[in-house]
């Protein structure tokens, strides 16, 4: 009888855990060469699975819609935003980040953002949070407004502006004051962990 209850509560453990880890929110995570520090990073990584399957999509030059550059060794720029979002569809999850934009030609980030926020919303993400440009020389200014506009015309968008987060913390990047170090990246992961934890309590609040 106690053998038979034992195994029984094993069942029950093993069927509860699985059913957790079902229940992870899926997050495609789509960035350049600065959120690419974070792929090799094991802080990074453990702040952005904690609590999400992840779905990591980061390569250098990337851009929003318009071919970007072509990485020293590569022969083909890498996927852009936008085809990276078409690639995986109904597949990308309940969240997606963006953090794309140092490679876009400032004229077009409006109109390319709204492409994207488009797609976006037609594959039904219900949630996509989109970081701010790290500018520390008022190099990326006029994106950044775009981008703190931008939910005024997407509600679903939702704002982590690691600018204003990462500012006063040179330590965290090289000397172009853009890529992270180490110490950066782990800060970074830890961030975009911190605004998918928001965004996900916002979302359950909703729905009660």
């Amino acid at each position: 009888m106690r053998l038979a209850a034992a195994v029984c509560c094993g069942v029950a453990l093993v069927a509860s855990l699985g059913l957790a880890a079902v229940q992870k929110p899926k997050v495609t995570l789509i960035g350049d060469s600065v959120s690419d520090r974070m792929e090799r990073n094991p802080d990074a990584l453990a702040s952005l699975t904690d609590g999400f399957r992840l779905n990591l999509q980061t390569r250098g030059c990337r851009t929003l819609v318009l071919t970007g550059c072509t990485i020293a060794g590569q022969t083909v720029p890498p996927p852009t935003a936008l085809r990276v979002v078409q690639r995986f569809g109904r597949y990308l999850g309940s969240f997606v980040v963006v953090e794309v934009g140092y490679n876009d030609d400032p004229a077009r980030y409006r109109r390319d953002l709204d492409t994207v926020m488009r797609t976006l919303q037609r594959f039904h993400v219900k949630t996509v949070i989109w970081l701010t440009l790290r500018d520390p020389v008022g190099a990326f200014t006029g994106m950044n407004q775009l981008i703190e506009t931008a939910p005024r015309r997407w509600p679903q968008l939702v704002i982590a502006d690691w600018n204003s987060y990462s500012a006063g913390h040179p330590d965290w990047f090289d000397e172009d004051g853009i890529h992270p170090t180490p110490l950066g990246a782990a800060n970074l992961g830890q961030f975009v962990h911190n605004a998918l934890v928001r965004a996900a309590a916002k979302r359950t609040s909703v729905t009660r």
